[in-house]
């Protein structure tokens, strides 16, 4: 019999299992590092919309709910969403918004200069030069 291991086979499938959580978690954290500059960048192309609003909650897509609206009924969920008659009533919750959206209760209080110029260039954000100019 050829031996692989003197590792019991019980540690190598926790070590196994540990493994593939530990890919999952870095794909998940690198999707989620992709989705988030691909609202940014929804964000400084269509200028105070969901996708830079602090109230905005996404998973992926370009939908999410706008916290700042408050809970609304199941109906009012399905409305936000453009659906006006369903068998369905989902249990209330925040309502539906696209990433591009406006509203009047947008804020954003997330200090943009922290990321850098590098990424603020590349997600297309106002940028200050060197000379204290404004390039864009």
């Amino acid at each position: 019999m050829v031996v692989w291991s003197k590792l019991s086979p019980k540690e190598l499938e926790r070590r196994r299992i540990a493994s593939v959580q530990a890919v999952k978690a870095r794909r998940q954290k690198e999707f989620d590092r992709h989705y988030q500059e691909h609202c940014d960048r929804l964000y400084w192309a269509h200028g105070p919309c969901c996708a830079g609003c602090d109230h905005w909650r996404s998973e992926a897509g370009e939908t999410g709910e706008c916290t700042a609206a408050g809970i609304a009924s199941g109906a009012d969920v399905l409305r936000s969403m453009g659906i006006t008659f369903s068998s369905y009533l989902p249990a209330p919750g925040f309502p539906s918004s696209c990433a591009t959206d406006h509203c009047g209760l947008f804020r954003d209080d997330f200090d943009w200069a922290s990321l850098g110029d590098l990424y603020l260039r590349r997600i297309g954000a106002y940028v200050k030069s060197s000379k204290g100019t404004s390039d864009a």
